[in-house]
């Protein structure tokens, strides 16, 4: 039911995308700022979904890095990346996935997620 709801509200509140050179110092909770620009993006660094978190998830997304993740940029500007988000690293232990700008919670098991898709800052 929590997940639910939590996917409900990602519905309604879809993360933007900007393109930046360097991480601004003021993030926003609702956009994926991806570091480097269109041109060599390396990093898609967004604020961690869960709202009780708000820790800086940083992804590599440079295909010269192992275990990176793929961006994939939608007609409407949306963001999907590929594999899943799991972070361990942070205190909420959040596996999620981020589709055409929206979150989708995962409902496997932390156990089961594969090593190399995991994010830990």
């Amino acid at each position: 039911m929590i997940k639910w709801l939590f996917n409900c509200w990602a519905k309604l509140h879809p993360y933007r995308t900007e393109w930046v050179e360097d991480l601004p110092d003021c993030t926003s909770k609702d956009t994926v700022y991806v570091v480097g620009g269109r041109k060599y993006p390396f990093q898609a660094v967004l604020v961690c979904p869960r709202r009780a978190c708000k820790q800086l998830v940083h992804l590599d997304v440079s295909p010269d890095i192992k275990g990176y993740w793929k961006l994939t940029e939608h007609s409407r500007g949306e963001l999907s990346l590929y594999p899943s988000v799991h972070v361990t690293g942070l205190r909420c232990k959040c596996h999620y996935w981020l589709m055409r700008g929206r979150i989708r919670w995962s409902e496997t098991p932390v156990i089961l997620v594969p090593r190399e898709n995991r994010c830990e800052p």
